[in-house]
């Protein structure tokens, strides 16, 4: 939006555009060729950030199924009803909304990619890192942490080429830092044997991009 003088700046562009793709204009890789895919993933820079598995977890609940703050309806009405529906240990209690231990219910049955399916690609923001980037098939120029965001976009702006046109904002104090107090607090009502199961399906996630596995939890 910025390089092509829609927006004067990147403060000016809407948050609601730049997360809705039927607005946004960018074309994903799909939309193209194969060879224009080839081509891409050859010439480009690519890069991607992760963020401590759990803590994703904890943070795409809340942004989809408690806050919403981009009021984003189906997760509410379409997707939490279904959720609780097959995996709440409690059928007697309906209110509330969905419950975070339903939810990871849901993420840990080996069972649950027949809901994927169902909700389709709303799930992205809970598909593991492995699924959804592809890491050990795209050879990514660099691959990013939330928790050093500040320093690691700084570096991938350099790398892009793109450091003299713009920078990444200043991030709050606090913000990325890893918080095992608030993942305690999340898990605190989830059973061992629901965390296992959770785990087992992000494993590859906390393996691969240097996380640690949360002992603390089991």
């Amino acid at each position: 939006f910025f390089f092509s003088g829609a927006f004067p700046s990147i403060e000016d562009i809407p948050e609601s555009i730049v997360h809705d793709h039927d607005k946004n204009g960018l074309p994903r890789l799909s939309s193209y060729s194969i060879s224009d895919v080839h081509e891409r993933l050859n010439s480009y820079f690519k890069f991607f950030i992760v963020r401590d598995p759990f803590e994703r977890l904890i943070s795409a609940y809340k942004d989809k199924f408690v806050h919403n703050p981009r009021f984003e309806p189906w997760y509410k009405h379409n997707i939490a009803p279904v959720i609780i529906r097959k995996y709440r240990k409690d059928r007697s209690e309906t209110k509330g909304g969905l419950q975070f231990q339903d939810f990871v219910r849901y993420l840990g049955d080996p069972n649950h990619k027949f809901l994927d399916l169902q909700f389709g690609d709303h799930i992205i923001h809970w598909v593991t890192y492995v699924e959804l980037c592809a890491p050990c098939e795209i050879n990514y120029n660099m691959i990013g942490h939330h928790e050093t965001l500040e320093e690691d976009a700084s570096y991938i702006l350099k790398e892009a080429g793109t450091d003299r046109l713009v920078s990444y904002p200043p991030i709050p104090p606090g913000i990325t830092r890893y918080n095992k107090t608030k993942v305690e607090q999340y898990f605190s009502k989830v059973s061992k044997r629901d965390i296992r199961r959770l785990y087992e399906r992000y494993e590859g996630d906390f393996k691969l991009f240097g996380y640690k596995e949360p002992t603390f939890l089991f």
